[in-house]
């Protein structure tokens, strides 16, 4: 994990708003990385969302507060965690992107889906033929039901759920966390408000964008409320 300066997250911001999510998590998976992005989109889902939460923990932390509605009796939750403690272990060595499972008598190999296959499963028409393209890209088997039957076998390392309960009402359930997405709201957000300060503070002093991102963050916010 590299240590990121505001105007390197700024820049990989910048670059990918209007794309599709998983090129925008490829992206923030490759500054994270230090690897080009050709590189990082041929990581595995995993490992994508691995850096991810490493970049979340350098930005912003590794502490989570979160607010949630019961399904059961529409209270709100609210949550405060470790990312850390939900983080995607690792299955198989960060750099290998084929395993194989047992069909009978038989060895498939499988590759692990990464940015590119969720990009092509996007173009499908439907979740059903997006389901059929991923698994006909990443199970390297002709025969329709050999590869529903390994795919079966995969375990989805990437797949993170919460298990949650209500203090209200006791009801128990289980959601998805989806990383990717997370990150990036959070990452827009502080970008919009970076921006707004950069434009406060280069307004008052005549100050580049670049000469206020050399600051540190306590020292541009308190020149904004001298401002303000």
């Amino acid at each position: 994990m590299l240590h990121l300066s505001a105007g390197q997250l700024l820049d990989g911001w910048d670059s990918v708003r209007g794309e599709a999510m998983p090129l925008r998590a490829a992206v923030l998976a490759s500054l994270a990385g230090g690897v080009p992005l050709n590189e990082a989109r041929r990581w595995s889902i995993a490992r994508r969302d691995r850096a991810l939460f490493d970049l979340r923990a350098e930005a912003f932390g590794d502490s989570l507060d979160a607010v949630v509605r019961c399904p059961a009796c529409d209270d709100l939750l609210e949550m405060q965690f470790a990312l850390s403690r939900i983080r995607p272990v690792e299955v198989v060595p960060p750099e290998a992107d084929r395993i194989e499972v047992a069909v009978d008598d038989r060895r498939v190999a499988c590759r692990l889906p990464n940015t590119d296959d969720l990009i092509a499963a996007a173009a499908c028409r439907d979740a059903a033929a997006a389901r059929d393209a991923l698994l006909q890209r990443c199970i390297e088997v002709e025969d329709p039901d050999v590869r529903e039957r390994a795919a079966a076998l995969l375990v989805p390392s990437a797949d993170v759920q919460l298990d949650l309960v209500c203090p209200s009402c006791a009801h128990q359930w289980r959601t998805p966390f989806d990383i990717a997405s997370f990150v990036w709201r959070e990452l827009d957000e502080w970008a919009e408000r970076t921006l707004q300060d950069i434009h406060a503070i280069a307004s008052a002093y005549g100050w580049t964008e670049e000469q206020i991102l050399q600051l540190s963050a306590r020292r541009r916010q308190t020149y904004v409320e001298m401002i303000r």
